[in-house]
């Protein structure tokens, strides 16, 4: 068994990059929740229960920037201090009680429904779960706005037709995401609320969330499996009887019944092409790839039907971009915050104090200190595209917007800077979204096979029921595990006894 990684590194969108003295930059995903209950049994198998730590997300004393004014976000309760409009029933509701009041209006019973859910959960009833989920399913079924079906509406025209235009800029620009200009299925998105603990533990990994695929990359090496990176995937084929090329496990001629033909280009540590192809032949490809990579590899080979082409259009990508600045001291602890998330309608958007991985040992109370000094996503990234070939300048913009934020003029220049785009090549997105129109249960089983009888699976996280998260790329390939290769699933662990 051999994995083939286009890249010299392991992780995909999962990458930490040290900063800084026991210090990590999450480039990609930082966090998970308790009630990921299959992640959280791979990362115990991995034997990395231990590392898990809580991961902080927004804290009563951090800030809200929006409109000029700065706020706590304790204040956002407080109509009076809001630079908002909202009408009588919108008003001092927290912008998570206005999205649950949209939900409800959209969905009558949506927020008891979704605590029925999250305690079946929680006592391990799986039959009361699913009950749950098969009421919310029919119950979201029959909503339609002037005469469409919620699951072909977007999030956004959704949102506009139960809460006032205030409320709805006051979600987008306190809530660090875009809610405005996105396309998202309203449908899918309520989904993803109502699947997620309405009192969720989120957690993330102290030496950062590719510590995980790292560990899992070691068992299986240790077990007999061999890793390639700098290997471009161009394109699947049927083998012709009698072929010969190197087999996928080792780099001996291959003439055993073989199914398959890859064919590799060979790229540098800095994602150059070297000039050179490989053939390798093999009995099952799983393809664990993104929606653009498939794309990319050349259609007139396997898997690609007019199908599958349709089912790969069916989610979206979003793009997102993260700037990690590394300052002499963490100066954000004079004004009061510690650790967590702040927002702001400026091009940050996203901030988390200390980064967003707590680093090893006690707290230091002097010394460098990290922060994630701007997560925007969606359109609010086109503004650093200007700056995406000049890092000296992108770190003074981003430390500039930092200050004006903070109301610190003369804010000390950071150390250093770290980004990462995930909209430029070999990246289309950080994450995606169901387009209207389209769902996870009718889309998800074709990609996994496209091809039924052959034995070449797609396994990602882009069409899953939560594109983007770690617990749909385990679902995904446990499905291919059990369905199409036969191998049983290993029993995973209560979400609360997981760390």
């Amino acid at each position: 068994m051999a994995l083939f990684e286009r890249t010299h590194r392991v992780g995909g969108r999962l990458w930490s990059a040290p900063m800084g003295e026991g210090l990590h930059a999450d480039l990609g995903a930082m966090r998970l929740h308790r009630g990921l209950r299959q992640v959280l049994g791979v990362v115990e198998e991995a034997g990395l229960a231990s590392d898990l730590v809580p991961f902080d997300f927004g804290r009563p004393e951090n800030l809200v920037h929006v409109r000029g004014r700065s706020l706590r976000q304790r204040h956002l309760t407080d109509a009076a201090r809001l630079p908002y409009d909202l009408a009588d029933g919108e008003r001092g509701l927290s912008p998570g009680n206005l999205v649950l009041r949209a939900a409800n209006t959209l969905v009558p019973g949506f927020s008891e429904l979704r605590r029925a859910h999250g305690e079946a959960l929680e006592q391990g009833d799986a039959r009361w779960a699913a009950r749950c989920v098969s009421e919310f399913r029919g119950r979201i079924s029959q909503v339609a706005l002037r005469g469409r079906p919620l699951a072909q509406v977007t999030y956004p025209e959704a949102l506009r037709a139960v809460l006032g235009a205030e409320a709805v800029a006051f979600l987008h620009d306190t809530g660090g995401y875009d809610i405005v200009a996105s396309s998202e299925n309203a449908a899918e998105q309520l989904g993803i609320l109502f699947r997620t603990p309405p009192h969720a533990e989120y957690v993330t990994l102290r030496r950062g969330m590719q510590s995980l695929p790292l560990a899992l990359c070691d068992r299986f090496t240790a077990a007999g499996g061999t890793l390639r990176t700098g290997h471009r995937l161009l394109r699947v084929d049927r083998a012709t009887p009698g072929e010969r090329s190197q087999a996928a496990s080792d780099d001996t001629a291959h003439t055993g019944p073989v199914g398959y033909r890859l064919t590799f280009a060979l790229e540098d540590p800095e994602g150059r092409a070297t000039g050179e192809h490989v053939h390798i032949h093999a009995r099952t490809v799983v393809l664990a790839l993104p929606q653009g990579p498939l794309l990319r590899l050349d259609q007139e080979g396997l898997p690609f039907t007019p199908q599958l082409r349709a089912d790969l259009a069916a989610v979206e990508a979003v793009p997102a971009r993260k700037v990690f600045l590394l300052y002499r001291t963490a100066w954000w602890e004079g004004l009061g915050m510690t650790r967590g998330r702040a927002t702001t309608d400026l091009p940050l958007r996203q901030l988390w104090y200390g980064g967003t991985c707590p680093p090893p040992g006690p707290a230091r109370g002097d010394g460098p200190a990290l922060l994630l000094a701007a997560y925007p996503s969606g359109p609010a990234t086109r503004t650093w595209d200007a700056l995406r070939e000049r890092p000296d300048a992108m770190a003074d913009y981003a430390h500039r917007l930092v200050a004006r934020m903070h109301d610190l003029p003369h804010l000390e220049a950071p150390l250093s800077v770290l980004s990462q785009d995930w909209n430029s090549p070999p990246h289309d997105g950080a994450w995606h979204v169901w387009r209207p129109g389209h769902g996870p249960d009718a889309v998800g089983p074709r990609v996994r096979t496209p091809l039924p009888g052959e034995a070449v699976h797609i396994v990602s996280d882009c069409w899953k029921a939560d594109p983007g998260s770690v617990e749909g790329v385990v679902a995904d390939v446990e499905a291919v595990l059990r369905e199409q290769l036969g191998c049983g699933r290993p029993p995973s662990p209560r979400a609360h006894t997981a760390g």
